[in-house]
């Protein structure tokens, strides 16, 4: 298992944009139309519904009790007794890299003895089972009412399966107690990790002042109300439904349609349409507040709102997903599922899935068979795999596994077409691998086009992920592909976001203006990547872009509004109404980030946020803060130097910045970040030196090697500093500032053989620019006259 962990503000931020964005800028003013699509359904109150627990529903709703207590929601979180534990505790020693831990009894209460956050072996108390199949964890009290989920869990498949018996979630890495994934660390914390998407009414009340938790819930698993909503006026309603004042039954969320639509047959396409379009997201995004990766923007969550008001779902990071969007890391199904055919024809969750046993409505093939038919599909004439066998199963083609947690096998979403030929050149994993594990990607891509070519078929299209890839490649071609994709309504809308984000990696005029377009398209996952795109520009123009978004209807476009527009409040650019618009949303984007108060990241953005406010004082205290929260956080100590040395405390900006290398020795960030503070204290050879380490840690970074370059250059080392220039220029060969900056170095040694060629590739990659043919012709001519 890869040892990836993202941060709960974790979010895709852009270089600089060139200065063609300013130039466009100019030219085009924001009028952000209504957002379009499907509605929310939203009913009664939330504000005056209260939760009444299960129990109330079940005296009418018996059938749905029953079905509920089949499924994970009813055993996502229990009280640790005999009838819960599935484990195996008597007195069972499990090792790990050397480290003992005891699994035992006293009585009726189960304990394990194992080392604690400082290495020491402890005895602690299991209070609660998480989870129960295919594996099941166990949550360990901790002073400040914190809960820690233990990394060692039970396998709880049938031995047959390989199951009962202990695992640990990194069975391959040792974990000291000193490590960020110790089960002791924040990572472990079942308050911020877990807790919201495993009970009902879950208030997690963190006080960051004495930095503990009083975490509540109404229910200890994943109830009725969870998904329902608080089931009060539901209650009234049932008791006198004639004299109910209220709409909807009372129900705070409809999560059935008004007009529900079935499936039908295309007589022209033998594909399946719904009887009339999907009128409400209701459902899918009831479900997708638990089953995405996102972050969250409010401390309790409160029913009936729409996903983007209380919640931000991640695009297509390429730390996420597979440059096709299959997922990767631990990243859920919604992200998937909305890359979807099926999602964009209509279907829901529920279609599926049994709502309230959670299972699916089928076995095998006949889940697909509701709507696809079977005389087309579950023949080998599609599939070309024996009837009955594990190849002629759907899901095994169109929703291939990854496992997590070592032993939970998840499904892609994005029911895909197998696409080898994508493996070959991108990477990626493919369906037809994950069987056929003795054969090539290219063998499998070759038996796609045999079977295509038989049936008559064309050849499978680009893919999106093609042109994504291309893009971080920086290949050729590739920013008008993607700027294509952006424009492409009929494409995913994660997709067109995760486009327009990397289109912000290298942005030209092309690309500018495609992401101001982009302000004001449908989906807000596009608004909010295009108001990120801003930073880059003058804040006067990004005032008169993006100050109307500061109104949008949805939360989390309006707090990434406030979020860009900050720094334009120390220059008084607001006014009036835009001036009010901002202080609300910056409300929002305040609230937002206090609600994960109890991460350092949620006071590191609060400091960036003061300091573009201009407020000094505040973003001093946020940046301390995060520190207490967690003092093991690295980056607030840079941040903290930052701007403590801008306020004259030199020294104490030093000592953060060596606190950060020594807390995190082998991350470059810190090293350069530490670099560039000898470098302004005038301590060159430190300087060099600790930069000079950053490149060896960041080898693929173009930016820490030119940097490093230029560095060695200004000590006079031209014989040093071309070669790290020049592997700036490989990592990114299109990088004009790159190139243009080799050229300048040797002309300005006058090393003209040296600057000759670069002048040259300079000029063929960027033909459009003037002012590198000038440059050109000037090397050119200092070259023939130094020639004997």
């Amino acid at each position: 298992m890869r040892r990836r962990f993202l941060s709960e503000n974790h979010m895709p931020r852009f270089p600089h944009f060139l200065a063609a964005i300013l130039l466009i800028a100019t030219l085009v003013s924001c009028q952000r139309k209504e957002a379009t699509g499907v509605r929310q359904e939203r009913s009664s109150s939330p504000d005056k519904a209260t939760f009444v627990g299960s129990q109330r529903c079940a005296a009418c709703h018996q059938q749905e009790m029953d079905d509920w207590q089949e499924s994970d929601h009813h055993l996502a979180m229990q009280a640790a007794n005999a009838e819960t534990v599935l484990g195996d505790f008597d007195d069972v020693v499990f090792s790990h890299f050397g480290i003992k831990s005891t699994l035992f009894k006293k009585g009726d209460r189960f304990f394990v003895r194992t080392p604690n956050g400082e290495g020491d072996l402890t005895e602690y108390p299991v209070d609660y089972t998480f989870g129960h199949y295919p594996l099941q964890q166990y949550l360990i009290p901790f002073p400040g009412g914190r809960y820690q989920a233990l990394n060692i869990c039970w396998d709880s498949r049938p031995a047959e399966e390989g199951g009962q018996r202990w695992f640990h979630l990194y069975p391959n890495e040792a974990m000291p107690h000193d490590d960020v994934l110790h089960w002791t660390r924040e990572h472990f914390n079942w308050n911020y990790m877990c807790a919201d998407c495993h009970s009902t009414e879950l208030k997690k009340n963190y006080d960051v002042a004495s930095n503990t938790y009083q975490t509540t819930w109404s229910e200890m698993n994943v109830s009725c109300e969870a998904c329902h909503g608080p089931g009060s006026e539901h209650v009234v309603w049932a008791q006198a439904p004639e004299t109910y004042a209220g709409d909807a039954m009372g129900l705070v969320v409809q999560l059935k349609e008004a007009s529900p639509g079935h499936w039908l047959q295309d007589p022209e396409t033998n594909k399946p349409v719904r009887s009339h379009p999907l009128e409400s997201q209701t459902q899918l995004e009831t479900c997708a507040r638990c089953h995405s990766h996102r972050r969250i923007l409010e401390e309790s969550f409160t029913h009936g709102q729409r996903f983007a008001d209380t919640h931000r779902p991640s695009i297509l990071e390429d730390l996420l997903y597979h440059d096709d969007g299959q997922i990767d890391e631990e990243v859920y199904v919604y992200g998937s599922f909305v890359q979807s055919k099926m999602h964009h024809a209509g279907v829901q969750c529920t279609d599926c899935h049994h709502p309230h046993t959670m299972k699916p409505r089928f076995e095998g093939n006949l889940l697909c068979a509701q709507c696809h038919q079977a005389g087309l599909y579950d023949t080998p004439s599609h599939h070309h795999h024996e009837m009955g066998s594990s190849g002629a199963q759907c899901v095994e083609c169109h929703m291939p596994t990854k496992h997590y947690m070592v032993v939970d096998p998840r499904r892609d979403h994005s029911l895909r077409i197998p696409r080898p030929d994508l493996s070959e050149t991108m990477g990626t994993p493919n369906a037809c691998n994950q069987c056929h594990k003795d054969q090539s990607a290219s063998w499998a891509a070759a038996a796609l086009r045999a079977w295509l070519e038989e049936s008559g078929k064309p050849a499978l299209p680009e893919h999106y992920g093609q042109m994504l890839a291309a893009g971080r490649a920086r290949a050729e071609g590739a920013e008008a592909r993607l700027v294509d994709l952006l424009a492409d309504q009929e494409s995913p809308a994660i997709v067109r976001a995760t486009a327009l984000a990397v289109l912000g990696e290298r942005p030209t005029q092309a690309s500018a203006q495609a992401a101001l377009t982009a302000l004001s398209d449908p989906n807000p996952a596009v608004r909010e990547t295009a108001l990120t795109s801003l930073e880059a520009i003058d804040v006067r123009q990004r005032v008169q872009l993006a100050a109307a978004l500061l109104r949008d209807p949805l939360r989390s476009v309006r707090i990434e509004a406030a979020r860009v527009l900050a720094p334009a409040v120390p220059l008084g650019l607001l006014k009036g109404e835009d001036q009010r618009a901002f202080n609300r949303a910056l409300g929002e984007y305040e609230r937002s980030l206090q609600a994960v108060a109890d991460r350092p990241g949620a006071h590191m953005g609060l400091g960036v946020l003061y300091s573009n406010l201009g407020d000094a004082n505040r973003a001093e205290e946020a940046y301390r803060q995060a520190i207490h929260v967690e003092p093991r956080h690295a980056q607030s100590r840079v941040n903290l130097a930052d701007l403590v040395f801008r306020l004259g405390n030199v020294a104490e900006a030093q000592k953060l910045l060596q606190e950060a290398v020594a807390l995190q020795p082998d991350n470059g960030i810190y090293h350069e970040a530490l670099g560039r503070h000898w470098i302004r204290v005038k301590d060159y050879q430190r300087g060099v030196r600790s930069i000079a380490r950053a490149a060896q840690l960041m080898p693929d970074n173009a930016a820490i090697h030119f940097f490093y370059g230029v560095a060695l250059n200004q000590l006079g080392t031209l014989e040093q500093a071309l070669p790290v220039l020049q592997q700036a220029h490989v990592i990114e060969p299109d990088n004009a500032e790159y190139l243009s900056g080799i050229v300048t170095i040797c002309r300005d040694r006058r090393r003209w053989d040296l600057a000759l060629p670069y002048a040259q590739e300079l000029v063929r990659r960027h033909p459009q620019q003037p002012a590198y043919g000038d440059l050109l012709r000037q090397i050119q001519s200092q070259s023939s006259q130094s020639q004997p």
